[in-house]
C-alpha cells in the first residue's frame, strides 16, 4: 500500500512538472522578444561579414594578425553602431539592462582595438580583456546572448 502511494504521488509530481509547472524567465532573459529579434539580425548580418576574413589567429604574422583584427574591429564597431539604435529608450531596469550590454560591447571592441594597435609592434602582445564582476566581459556579453537566443550576438573567438 506504502508502494502504491508512492508510485502515485511520484507520477503525480511528474505530470505537474510536464504540463503545468512554468519555471518563469531566466536570469537575464528578456520577456519582451522585439529587442532580441532584432539585435540577432543585426548580428547575423555582421557575423556573415567577419566570415568573409581571414582567420585572424591564422595570419603568418602578427602585424598580419593585427591587420585582420583590424577589419574585424570595424565590422563589430558597426554592429555595436546599428545596436544602439535599437535598444529601447524608457527608462526601465530590463532597458537600462539591454543599453548596458551593448555599452559592454562597445568596451570589448575598445581592447580588441588595443590589442591589435599593441600587435602591430609588440610581436608578442597578449589581448587583455576588461572584466565585468569576476568575469571577462565576453563572458558576460555571450552569457546575455545565449539567455535570450541571439548566438549571432556571441562575440568572435579570434584574438583570445
Amino acid at each position: 500500500m506504502l508502494g502504491l502511494g508512492f508510485a502515485i504521488a511520484t507520477f503525480g509530481l511528474w505530470f505537474y512538472a510536464i504540463f503545468f509547472y512554468d519555471p518563469g524567465l531566466m536570469i537575464d532573459e528578456l520577456a519582451d522578444r522585439t529587442f532580441p529579434n532584432a539585435a540577432e539580425q543585426v548580428c547575423a548580418a555582421a557575423a556573415a561579414q567577419l566570415d568573409e576574413l581571414p582567420a585572424a589567429n591564422l595570419s603568418a604574422t602578427p602585424a598580419e594578425r593585427a591587420v585582420v583584427v583590424h577589419r574585424a574591429d570595424a565590422i563589430l564597431a558597426s554592429m555595436v553602431d546599428d545596436l544602439e539604435t535599437i535598444v529601447p529608450t524608457a527608462d526601465t531596469q530590463v532597458d537600462r539592462g539591454i543599453a548596458e550590454w551593448v555599452s559592454d560591447w562597445r568596451d570589448h571592441v575598445a581592447d580588441r582595438e588595443a590589442y591589435a594597435t599593441k600587435l602591430e609592434t609588440d610581436p608578442d602582445a597578449r589581448f587583455e580583456e576588461r572584466t565585468k564582476g569576476t568575469k571577462q566581459l565576453s563572458k558576460a556579453i555571450d552569457s546575455f546572448a545565449d539567455v535570450n537566443r541571439m548566438q549571432s550576438c556571441e562575440t568572435p573567438g579570434d584574438v583570445g
